[in-house]
């Protein structure tokens, strides 16, 4: 119904998260690596979080688990982040 928050800016990240080579089509949606109940145990730099990742995407709350350099992405105590999406923005 339209109720929950969307980022105005969820497409540009979503064409993020289909490029990545850790990107993986299951049963015709795109997860970010092997979806996570496939895979629970698992390193988000190597792996993914596995998370679908156009609801990823449009949730405002959420980034990207990897930086531009395919390295685990960080969050600082201020918010900077170093994700793919936030480097994009930038």
């Amino acid at each position: 119904m339209g109720m929950l928050p969307v980022r105005i800016d969820w497409a540009a990240r979503a064409t993020l998260c289909e490029r990545c080579p850790l990107r993986v089509v299951a049963t015709g949606v795109s997860y970010c690596g092997t979806p996570f109940l496939k895979h629970v145990d698992r390193d988000t730099a190597l792996d993914g979080c596995g998370c679908p990742t156009v609801a990823k995407a449009k949730d405002p709350a959420e980034h990207c688990p990897m930086t531009i350099r395919h390295a685990a992405a960080a969050q600082s105590a201020d918010g900077a982040c170093d994700c793919k999406w936030c480097a994009a923005r930038a």
